[in-house]
């Protein structure tokens, strides 16, 4: 080994890169083996549920499986039924291309758990540039068929059904019977930039990040998302530049056409024609105590939403991989957003048993496309 290391080039930078070279190779040839892509249809469910760990007389890496966001084998075939994706993902860049099962695994296993390139081409066999080109290519070719759902799916979301969401929140306890779901924005941290860092810092929980808000409804489904935007704006501000006011007043209605329906929102949302919030002030009565307090316990939804899409998938939690104008940070996020909502629909969790409501099924929810004139195009 040593005169092969002797024999390298010596700049600096390539005489260190090959010497390791040379290093991992004598070191894979002494184990009597190479770093193969793992057989996706070998591991089992609990494998593809849980963490899998290498023998313990192999490299002691820990092996997410690239399900460690709580899907089966069985549900992500349920998934591909409903997403419409290509039989084969192509970057048009580098012509590389894979199965649509194998872009999609790729794609969850990157969201799943933060972790290296070189880490996963060592776990899976996946070579680290075509895996950053695939993965980017499957979110944005799942963004671009279904972004009207977090838009706000008028096909799924219609009167009748806005209604009934309305009647669920009234017999979990909202003192009206006018109020269809719970909206509030979230901070997700970045990276430092290198320049312009003010523009995207916020003083106020002092960190650099994005902001998103969002719109959950009885069944823990996210009905609209918007985002991202910079993290020092307002949340009344980010409201009013969505779009989401124009929506409500054209659907949020009851069937008869007459009667208003309301989303709740925390005391940094503004009294508006379709928005509630929290009575303010320090003298407050008795009833506007009660009717916060009420209030309160049904808005939690919201909250635990973001908890969902952070916990699911742990990558956009790690703030040190997430470099605006650098990584698709972004649209990692919305993407994960309608894994979530997938996730929700297939495993019903916290929010749908808190108020008995159970979501629509996968072919329910991941059905047509948006009406022309709710396009979000």
């Amino acid at each position: 080994m040593l005169q092969k290391v002797l024999a390298l080039q010596h700049s600096t930078h390539t005489f260190i890169s090959q010497a390791l070279d040379v290093i991992d190779q004598d070191a894979l040839k002494d184990r009597g083996r190479r770093w193969e892509r793992v057989n996706l249809n070998d591991l089992g469910d609990n494998v593809w549920l849980k963490q899998f760990r290498c023998d313990e007389k192999r490299v002691s890496w820990c092996l997410f499986s690239c399900l460690s966001s709580r899907f089966t084998r069985s549900e992500v075939h349920e998934l591909l039924a409903v997403l419409d994706l290509p039989k084969r993902i192509k970057c048009p860049v580098s012509r590389v291309s894979e199965d649509r099962v194998t872009a999609l695994c790729m794609l969850l296993r990157r969201l799943a758990h933060p972790s290296r390139l070189v880490d996963i081409e060592m776990q899976f066999g996946w070579e680290r540039t075509r895996f950053s080109r695939i993965t980017n290519i499957t979110a944005t070719t799942v963004w671009r068929r279904w972004q009207h759902l977090l838009h706000f799916d008028s096909n799924h979301l219609t009167h009748e059904k806005l209604a009934e969401f309305a009647r669920i929140n009234r017999d979990f306890g909202c003192p009206l019977d006018l109020v269809v779901g719970f909206i509030d924005g979230t901070l997700q941290e970045v990276a430092r930039p290198v320049a312009n860092q003010r523009i995207i810092y916020n003083g106020w929980k002092r960190m650099h990040c994005l902001k998103y808000h969002a719109v959950v409804t009885p069944d823990g489904i996210i009905i609209h998302l918007y985002g991202p935007v910079e993290g020092r704006r307002h949340d009344q501000t980010v409201f009013k530049e969505s779009g989401l006011q124009e929506l409500l007043k054209k659907h949020f209605w009851c069937p008869d056409g007459k009667t208003k329906l309301y989303l709740y929102g925390d005391s940094g949302y503004s009294l508006g024609d379709h928005i509630l919030c929290p009575y303010k002030g320090v003298a407050l009565s008795r009833q506007e105590k009660a009717w916060n307090y009420s209030m309160s316990r049904a808005r939690e939804a919201v909250e635990w939403i973001f908890k969902e899409v952070t916990s699911r998938f742990q990558s956009l939690n790690f703030a040190g991989s997430q470099k605006v104008l650098l990584t698709p940070c972004g649209l990692h996020y919305l993407v994960a957003a309608l894994f979530c909502n997938a996730h929700t629909i297939l495993h019903r969790p916290q929010i749908p048993q808190y108020f008995h409501c159970d979501p629509p099924t996968l072919s329910e929810y991941f059905n047509g496309g948006p009406r022309s004139n709710d396009s979000s195009e």
